[in-house]
């Protein structure tokens, strides 16, 4: 009580002050009596002919105060603008009441000269004492011109304080986006890595969770158009790729694995198994919990309470990994309440400084412990991808592809793309990375990739001829000394689809072909991107394993066919949509990754900005794969209006080869191979030898 009553107390001397203070503001404002004249009069001397403003602000505070006595609380950021205010007022009154001439400190002198006239209300105040010592501060440091810049900055000073500008912001991203679909220049902004990376390469240990990772840093890349053969080349900016949604945080997941985690616990307790908790892991789609068991409990009745454990946590899947490889528990992964997709750009951005030179870099997702997980093709060095449908499949071999456009110019990676199934790569058609058009047909598939062996043991030659040993040796050594008689090389990357199509069609010299590409086409550059949905025996045969020691497995319908990709059970056990089992060449088990997701449109917005940068230029061996365009009865017909020009302009260069023809003439590539081949059949050049040059017979008069 006596405690209330000093509260109480304390309250109405605030309010007995604050009406005092509205009395003798209200006496002074109207000049009431001695005591108002002289408190007026000392207003005057104080802040000039514009004290009724400060009248008005501490009346208002007064008033304020009375009513709001218990929650009073002034912001710093609105002080700062009343303080700001009052200044300005004072000075822009001041700036007026003088004359162009009047500038400098000796007004202030003068000022204090007459204080005694102007106290009796003789001499006009200006700005009182405050505002004539701001105006002789700011005409002695700037001049009155000066003075002026002065207060229009602080008048917009104080409009953006008040002004909330988050509108602006709204209307002007999209119009930033539709900018950077139209440019050629690559823009992006400064990006920042926050989270930690992980990378898996047969020439690098996997980062283990308590291992120091790589530091955030930020990651700035500018403009630049890179230039390539046959004009200028674009790198697409990472803006044409969706923003991730900003949602508000829900720990749904966090709240599940603690009662989850329990539950565990006691669940194994009922059955005989004393263990403890030791870690829980959660990731976008799967949550870890880390179990040790005591050391006379045998791993193998832990794994065989699997599906007990299922039905009491009432998890729609559930997956052992017994032992953790490396840690002495066992891991039991179970699929989160709530599941955070993983998009393209966060990945991108995530990529760090050191490692932007690796061309053949691409990200696969997230790991259970929410890390960025990125592998190198060229270490790896092929790749094997299988799933059931609707598992991700698709997706991760879209999600590769968009990486290297985002990454690489067509000098530096060349793509053949295989597409059985003739809708896959539907979008890629016109990209500049392609070395031969998108094949749709088994047949054909079959002779594309015994061109790829041709090119693989051309290239060998060239490397024995000069003395190097791969494909990056030869191209530092170009970079070193300029050879007219060589030309650098890129990477290839040969992607296939559907493997089961081509293995019905032409099985034996599909086989044969990727078992020598897998054997020997590391070193030329070469590398190999297989995918089926049918993982047996009949499509990924023993060859084919034995020579692809990296496989990501999606969600498959059996064991069987997990054995079969794997050599181990597990991918039965996955959730589809993304969730992977990625087993890298010497990985001693393989690492679950929520896989990265990027949808249609933002595939066709890169696919349309890199076509419109560059035209493809495919080699002279794949288009002769079928038969050519314009035939009649086996004969070519010679009615092409140019037909005689490009003849003549062969003749004169002595070069012969349909990339060549599309970028003098700019004809397409259908168009180009039809000429080549009516001047093969003129005699005047020879037959395609692989990658090779076309001999011409012809020379000039």
């Amino acid at each position: 009580m006596p405690r209330k009553k000093k509260v109480s107390f304390k309250h109405s001397q605030i309010i007995l002050i604050a009406l005092i203070g509205l009395a003798l503001i209200f006496i002074a404002f109207q000049r009431l009596g001695v005591i108002g004249i002289y408190f007026d009069r000392i207003m005057n001397l104080l802040f000039g002919v514009r004290r009724d403003l400060v009248y008005f602000g501490l009346g208002a505070y007064g008033i304020y105060r009375i009513f709001n006595r218990k929650h009073f609380h002034l912001s710093f950021k609105y002080a700062l603008m009343g303080i700001l205010s009052i200044i300005l007022i004072i000075l822009t009154s001041t700036y007026i009441s003088y004359e162009i001439g009047d500038v400098g400190i000796g007004i202030l002198n003068a000022w204090i000269e007459q204080i005694n006239f102007i106290f009796f209300d003789k001499f006009p105040s200006h700005g009182g004492v405050f505002g004539v010592a701001l105006y002789a501060f700011f005409t002695t440091l700037f001049d009155r011109l000066g003075t002026l810049f002065v207060l229009i900055i602080g008048y917009l000073a104080l409009i953006m304080m008040n002004v909330d500008f988050s509108w602006l912001k709204t209307k002007i991203k999209p119009i930033q986006l539709n900018r950077a679909k139209r440019e050629v220049n690559y823009i992006d902004e400064p990006q920042v890595s926050t989270s930690r990376t992980v990378f898996l390469t047969p020439d690098e240990p996997k980062v283990h969770p308590k291992t120091k990772n790589l530091e955030p840093e930020i990651k700035t890349k500018s403009a630049a158009t890179v230039h390539v053969s046959g004009g200028n080349y674009s790198i697409p900016s990472l803006s044409l790729l969706d923003e991730v949604a900003v949602k508000s945080k829900s720990n749904a997941n966090s709240v599940a694995a603690s009662q989850k985690g329990r539950k565990l616990i006691e669940i194994l307790g009922e059955f005989g198994v004393t263990a403890s908790l030791v870690g829980t892991h959660i990731g976008p789609a799967v949550t870890k919990f880390e179990v040790r068991p005591e050391s006379n409990v045998k791993i193998s009745k832990i794994a065989s309470l699997q599906d007990n454990i299922k039905m009491e946590l009432s998890a729609k899947e559930l997956r052992l990994e017994a032992p953790i490889p490396g840690r002495n528990a066992v891991g039991v992964e179970i699929p989160n309440i709530e599941m955070v997709p993983v998009r393209m750009i966060e990945l991108m951005k995530d990529v760090p400084s050191d490692k932007l030179s690796k061309k053949l870099l691409f990200p696969l997702g997230k790991d259970l412990m929410g890390k960025s997980v990125f592998t190198e093709l060229d270490k790896m060095p092929h790749l094997l991808i299988a799933g059931a449908t609707g598992s991700g499949k698709s997706v991760c071999v879209n999600s590769i592809i968009i990486n290297y456009l985002l990454r690489t110019t067509p000098d530096e990676l060349k793509m053949v793309l295989i597409d059985p199934k003739k809708v896959e790569f539907t979008p890629y058609h016109k990209i500049p990375h392609l070395i031969s058009p998108v094949i749709s047909d088994a047949t054909e598939a079959a002779k594309a990739l015994k061109v790829i062996v041709s090119m693989m043991e051309n290239r060998y030659e060239v490397f024995s001829n000069i003395g190097v040993r791969n494909i990056q040796s030869y191209n530092e050594l170009l970079a070193k000394k300029t050879d007219p008689t060589l030309n650098p090389m890129p990477w290839i990357v040969v992607i296939i689809d559907e493997l089961a199509d081509l293995m019905i069609v032409a099985g034996k010299d599909v086989e044969g072909s990727i078992q020598r590409i897998t054997q020997l086409a590391r070193a030329a550059g070469i590398h190999l991107i297989v995918a089926t949905q049918r993982p047996s025996t009949d499509v990924i045969t023993g060859i084919i394993k034995a020579n692809i020691p990296s496989r990501i497995a999606f969600a498959v319908s059996s064991g069987i066919d997990s054995r079969v990709i794997l050599d181990g059970v597990g991918a039965e056990r996955l959730l589809g949509y993304g969730d992977m089992l990625f087993f890298p060449v010497g990985e001693p088990a393989p690492i679950r990754v929520q896989g990265v997701y990027i949808n249609d449109e933002e595939i066709r917005r890169i696919t349309d900005f890199v076509s419109k940068s560059q035209k493809p230029q495919f080699d002279d061996a794949f288009l002769n794969l079928s038969d050519p365009e314009g035939t009649q009865n086996g004969q070519l017909a010679f009615d092409d209006p140019i037909f005689e020009e490009v003849k003549q302009y062969v003749i004169e260069t002595q070069r012969a080869s349909t990339s060549n023809i599309q970028r003098r003439f700019g004809l397409g590539y259908n168009r180009a191979a039809r000429l080549i081949d009516m001047l093969e059949q003129q005699g005047i050049v020879g037959p395609a030898q692989g990658s090779k040059p076309r001999d011409v017979y012809s020379h000039k008069a």
